[in-house]
């Protein structure tokens, strides 16, 4: 078996699911999109996929919230002061 270097590993994306059951919130981390999806389809669980040393958050998406064809919505991004950012139409004006 072939060891990973440090910086291989720390690139491992992992996908946090989060769902709530009896007014309970509830969290696990997998370490395939796969079974993340599987998870929160079935739970209607929110998926955030991270990556890096840092532990980047590369995307939110809701799994309650579907679109017509059933994909995920993206989650609602909201700073500390609570003002709703959207970061498709900001990445939209940027390269307008």
């Amino acid at each position: 078996m072939e060891r990973k270097s440090p910086r291989e590993t720390a690139r491992e994306a992992r996908y946090l699911v989060l769902w709530w059951m009896s007014k309970a919130p509830f969290a696990a981390i997998f370490s395939t999109a796969i079974a993340a999806e599987a998870a929160a389809s079935v739970r209607n669980g929110i998926v955030i996929a991270m990556s890096g040393s840092d532990i980047q958050v590369d995307e939110v998406r809701d799994w309650y919230w579907r679109d017509d064809e059933g994909r995920p919505k993206p989650a609602e991004w909201r700073d500390l002061v609570g003002q709703v950012r959207v970061p498709r139409l900001e990445a939209a004006e940027a390269a307008a």
